[in-house]
């Protein structure tokens, strides 16, 4: 049987949080700032497209928190966490991330055919993977941090 972490421990909570340097810290909100600002837009253009294709209407100002949703489950090790709980079922923390990603365009943008939000949550998985880490890149290069 599995050991679990104890999630009511304020001391392991204390000791991961501090393992890691102020800088490291900063980087990672940075980098959730920087990939919520830039996945928010390709993803308001994404729902944007499909939303003028198939006639529904959608709030796009809720891509912004979607994709900030995503973006601490997946840099805080939320979807670690799920996955260590659920790792009994065979390739679920490999779809773990796309599910995830559908949840929550359905929850946000309820307005979509089911269909559509998993179409929209496929494409901004294959994005948020190749293009979103990119560009944050390219934008966190003109940035004046740490000298």
């Amino acid at each position: 049987m599995a050991d679990f972490p104890n999630l009511l421990d304020p001391q392991a909570f204390f000791s991961t949080a501090t393992s890691q340097s102020a800088n490291y810290w900063i980087a990672l909100g940075v980098n959730t700032i920087l990939s919520t600002i830039i996945g928010g837009i390709v993803l308001i253009i994404l729902v944007e497209i499909f939303s003028h294709k198939f006639g529904e209407s959608i709030k796009p100002q809720n891509a912004f928190l979607v994709v900030l949703l995503a973006n601490v489950a997946n840099n805080f090790g939320v979807l670690g966490l799920l996955g260590g709980f659920l790792s009994g079922i065979p390739y679920l923390i490999l779809a773990l991330p796309l599910i995830v990603w559908f949840v929550l365009i359905k929850v946000f943008f309820s307005q979509m055919n089911i269909l559509h939000a998993f179409l929209v949550a496929l494409i901004f998985f294959g994005l948020s993977m190749l293009l979103i880490p990119y560009l944050t890149n390219i934008v966190a290069g003109f940035l004046p941090l740490g000298a």
